[in-house]
């Protein structure tokens, strides 16, 4: 390939076998295999690190240590190495205040277009703010025609007209000899005697003149004397030849309302930041949210009565009732209710003095003192505002924490959500769609934003200024467009992004960034965009490489590979099987290469046998009525139940608001009296017929690196209790916990169980040496004594979950979970592995084989979200198989996807659509897969289709 390619010889990162290779520069390149197979390590552990690092190094050691340093790749040598820049497949992060205007920096570029070019408003009256400069009132005087008639004013504020003689005498003294009061004019010399009783306003008269040529001069010193008297404010009386009464007309030099008396001041972007206090909504504090006591955390169960315990109160004990038992007793007594009735039949009355109070009326509390029950006249408060006021007010973390269990959060009161200050809310700019404040345009979806701000309206002395300003917001917003995600809106918060949206934003504003002769380095950037949406990603991916740029892309989607450059295909198989280059070329060429199973793949269709099973009646269904959160538009969907459905439908057509933000959120509320508030929908029938809910999703198993997959399928907690029973180890007194490296026993106290020791370099990287005393073993000696097979526990924590399938195959309760690892394609994941190196798609699968590992005792339901995330083709057929033995044990699967695979092997599909935001939330098609194919306004139909042939 002469020159122009990036030569990688002898790497053995992880688990690649001495890999040589050459990757093409200015292509765009797709990595792909079994998932183990390598991939990653080529990509990011090897070429991307490398890359880096290489460039990191060329900095001073000052700047190095304020940058992610990488540790060298294990490799021989790479040649034609470019800096690298990775955009990963990491989700939002969790901070409330991020959201996809300010990932992106458009909201900064907004916040300096809004204070320049801004118009304030009155947020009371919605009356637009002008501020005028002495020249511009001159100037709109001086237009009215000639020969009108003009009377100069300066008000003279209510609260400043004390003593009226003084100020008539001031008013004389200056040389002003008439005043305007409630509209008459009178002589200063008369006005006294002439004064009402109640003054509504007070004008001084400045000047009478008369427009026509030569009279800008005297006009000009008149208006400075008025507002020189008034500070912000000129008025004038107007009457032109032909008219028969005189007009009023204000003159403002701040934005300022003279008839509510509203004034702002002088704009700047930090009042449009919801950070800083200048701009954010003062009871929000800029976050859009408030807390606030939710009544069904009071009473998790509407069915139950007041004597069954209804009602979570805090205080009291089994033996004696406390303070607000009493008093609920006394509010019950009041209204005479029925305490063995249902909570839901009792009156409306009562419900809303029980959570609200009763205002100033009383109750009487009996308070218990020295055995005798004392009457005590009492205003009831309401559950819900004591909750709140102690929250607020407590200095306590005890009483906070306890207080904080009835409390979530809504949409703050105030800014209705919208994090900022009524005033600066009020602030707009204009459009030829509609004027529109800083966060009603950020509420817009991307393609809506496109259009609104392609047709701004820029005031003409500010264009210059401000239209680069307006040019950049658009450049921005059309590269994220680009990249499929036009549905998306721009106050969207950032930690509600799933990976692949997260990913697609930072490769738009890399894009944006116009770099060249960059390697780029991404990971599976196609996560979550259906099959209608995969030709703007390509067509993005293709605009990097076409200025220059070397684009190597980790990716399992058949449209991608189909239109890669050049496509290396990695295995044969995961950990220590996989690991070498079986083909490399052209999509074609790589066809040719029998070894390949990529190459088997796009030559011909293997697809997974059909294995569908028909809705039945009688296993039940569960229905969501009037589903109207986001842009879902009040559908009614029903979820056959022992089935496995799957929920599909363009990027942004509701999917997730229905599954997650609807359907997990209600069930968890009843299962579990979670505190997050279900979305908008009117009622979810069927919940009787499932015992209970397991979300499967792609969150990590933990942040700790000391948590692992066999910490969390429970599999290191049989290991260490059967190495407890042991014979050494009971000859030594030995427990479980002397096998774990997380507390002090059993773990090497040097480098405290983590089997290396950071040394602090300073300006220079952290370095990583491995333990001298255990020599990275986590255990002391003595603990490493007891073996199990000749294989002590850091030897178990080495092997994979294959290895140790076989290796403890006379341990029943462990096999069940390392053959559940191993059926969720996990077998070659080392037990001992970080938690936090695992990617989302292994992380979802750890947590199902920790579900297919326990007893069976159908009637659950499992969420799962894009199960596929990180499987090659032939993992999928494996996944497939665990899913449906899930549902013939009994237990019912509803898995949002966009895999086709998946799909066609659905017993129910649900499609939403059909486009994506405000095009979308509608229920489009439901049926078996065939059915959908039959369907023509189905985007997901129309590909199944092509399959089902």
């Amino acid at each position: 390939m002469g020159v122009d390619a990036i030569r990688i010889r002898g790497a053995r990162q992880h688990n690649l076998k001495n890999v040589d290779v050459d990757i093409p520069r200015g292509k765009l390149v797709v990595i792909t295999g079994p998932s183990g197979c390598g991939k990653s390590s080529l990509a990011f552990h090897t070429l991307y690190a490398e890359g880096q690092r290489r460039y990191v190094e060329s900095l001073s050691a000052y700047a190095r240590q304020f940058l992610e340093q990488l540790e060298k790749p294990d490799v021989d040598r790479i040649e034609g190495l470019s800096p690298a820049i990775a955009i990963e497949q990491k989700a939002g992060g969790g901070n409330p205040r991020s959201t996809i205007s300010t990932v992106t920096e458009i909201y900064d570029f907004l916040r300096i277009l809004y204070a320049a070019a801004g118009v304030p408003h009155d947020p009371e009256t919605g009356e637009k703010l002008q501020k005028m400069t002495s020249s511009d009132i001159v100037g709109s005087l001086m237009k009215q025609a000639e020969g009108t008639k003009v009377i100069l004013l300066a008000p003279v504020p209510i609260e400043e007209v004390g003593d009226v003689s003084r100020l008539l005498g001031d008013m004389q003294r200056q040389g002003f000899v008439r005043i305007r009061v409630n509209g008459e004019i009178l002589d200063a010399e008369d006005a006294l005697s002439q004064w009402p009783e109640y003054v509504e306003s007070v004008e001084i008269v400045i000047d009478r003149l008369v427009i026509r040529e030569g009279v800008e001069s005297r006009m000009a010193d008149s208006v400075e004397t008025a507002l020189r008297i008034c500070g912000q404010e000129a008025r004038a009386l107007v009457m032109g030849r032909e008219d028969e009464d005189w007009r009023d007309l204000h003159f403002l030099t701040s934005y300022r309302n003279p008839r509510t008396g509203f004034e702002i001041g002088a704009l700047t972007p930090k009042h449009f930041s919801f950070n800083s206090h200048t701009g954010a909504c003062a009871v929000c504090h800029g976050l859009g949210t408030e807390l606030f006591c939710d009544k069904n955390l009071l009473v998790p169960d509407w069915s139950k009565s007041l004597n069954q315990g209804c009602l979570k109160i805090w205080g009291g004990s089994k033996k004696k009732k406390g303070w607000v038992e009493r008093q609920v007793d006394a509010l019950a007594e009041y209204f005479k209710v029925d305490r063995d009735a249902p909570f839901s039949e009792l009156p409306k009355e009562f419900h809303k003095a029980l959570f609200y109070g009763l205002g100033e009326e009383k109750v009487t509390v009996l308070w218990e003192r020295d055995g005798q029950e004392i009457p005590w006249q009492k205003e009831f408060e309401g559950l819900c505002r004591n909750v709140e006021r102690l929250y607020r007010e407590t200095t306590s973390d005890g009483v906070k924490k306890s207080m904080g269990k009835y409390m979530t959060s809504r949409e703050c009161k105030v800014c209705g959500g919208r994090r900022l200050k009524p005033e600066v809310l009020a602030v707009k700019l204009d459009s030829q769609n509609g004027s529109m404040g800083i966060q009603e345009f950020c509420a817009l979806a991307v393609e809506d934003a496109v259009e609104w701000m392609a047709n701004v309206l820029l005031p003409e002395d500010k264009r210059e200024v401000c239209d680069g300003l307006a040019k950049e917001v658009l450049k921005r917003l059309s590269f994220l467009q680009e990249v499929g995600l036009g549905y998306l809106t721009l106050d969207r918060r950032s930690g509600t992004l799933s990976g692949g949206e997260a990913q697609r934003i930072r490769l738009a504003t890399q894009i944006g960034a116009g770099l060249a002769g960059v390697i780029y380095v991404l990971d599976e950037p196609s996560i979550g965009l259906h099959q209608e949406d995969n030709a703007r990603l390509i067509k993005a991916l293709k605009h990097l490489r076409d200025v220059g740029n070397t684009v190597v892309v980790v990716e399992h989607d058949e449209e991608t590979i189909r239109e890669a450059d050049w496509l290396i295909d990695m295995g044969p198989h995961a950990g220590e099987r996989g690991g070498r280059i079986l083909a490399e070329g052209t999509p074609e060429e790589v066809m040719q290469v029998s070894e390949s199973a990529t190459g088997r793949w796009l030559s011909g269709v293997h697809h997974p046998e059909k294995d569908s099973m028909q809705p039945n009646p009688r296993d039940g269904e569960l229905v969501v009525r009037g589903a109207s959160e986001n842009n879902l538009q009040g559908i009614d969907v029903i979820f056959p139940l022992k089935r496995m459905v799957c929920v599909t439908g363009p990027s942004g057509s509701g999917k997730s608001t229905l599954v997650d933000s609807i359907l997990r959120r209600a069930l968890a509320r009843h299962f579990t009296n979670a505190k997050a508030v279900p979305g908008e929908h009117e009622a979810i029938e069927g919940m009787d017929h499932i015992e209970k809910m397991v979300v499967v999703d792609q969150s990590p198993l933990g942040k700790s690196p000391r948590s692992n997959a066999a910490t969390y399928t429970g599999a290191l907690d049989i290991i260490r209790n059967l190495f407890a029973q042991l014979p050494l180890s009971r000859q030594r007194g030995y427990k479980a916990g002397r096998f774990s490296f997380n507390v002090r026993g059993g773990r090497c106290e040097k480098c405290l169980g983590d089997g290396s020791i950071k040394i602090d370099m300073h300006f220079l990287t952290d370095a990583y040496v491995r333990c001298d005393a255990c020599h990275g073993k986590r255990y002391n000696r003595e603990t490493l004594e007891v073996t199990y097979k000749g294989r002590n526990m850091a030897d178990v924590l080495e092997m994979t979950a294959e290895e140790a399938q076989e290796f403890f195959s006379a341990v029943p309760k462990l096999d069940a979970i390392l053959v559940a690892l191993c059926d969720v394609g996990l077998g070659y994941l080392q037990l001992g592995q970080a938690a936090n190196t695992l990617s989302g798609g292994e992380a979802q699968r750890v947590k199902l084989a920790a579900e297919l590992a326990k007893p069976s005792l159908g009637n659950t339901l499992y969420l799962l979200d894009e199960p596929t995330t990180g499987l090659h083709f032939e993992d999928v057929l494996v996944l497939l198989r665990a899913l449906r033995k899930l549902r013939d044990a009994g237990n019912s699967l509803v898995i949002v996807e966009h895999n086709l695979d998946v799909i066609r092997a659905a017993d129910w599909v649900i499609d939403l659509g059909p486009g994506g935001g405000r095009h979308g939330g509608q229920l489009v098609a439901e049926g078996s897969p065939e059915q959908l194919a039959g369907i023509e306004k189905s985007a997901t139909g129309r590909w199944l289709r092509d399959m089902l042939k």
